[in-house]
């Protein structure tokens, strides 16, 4: 049975570990990193969703368009 020949030395066994615990590691903090983005792409979501149905519900109020900071370019060249 001295013939076996192993995948991974087992001289090398504790360094495989290591690089495999830090290896899970990173993808843990990837994962915590990817949910708080998350996280904050959807408070921003509903926020602007909150802001645009306020608007729409002034202009119902109002009965006429929001007024517009922007000017369209062929207004500007005149």
């Amino acid at each position: 049975m001295a013939d076996i020949k192993h995948i991974i030395e087992p001289e090398r066994l504790g360094i495989w570990t290591a690089a495999t615990f830090i290896l899970a590691l990173l993808a843990l903090v990837a994962a915590l990193i990817g949910l708080n983005r998350s996280s904050d792409l959807m408070y921003m979501t509903q926020t602007e969703v909150l802001l645009l149905n306020k608007k729409i519900e002034d202009v119902k109020l109002a009965g006429k368009a929001p007024a517009t900071t922007v000017q369209p370019a062929q207004q500007e060249q005149k």
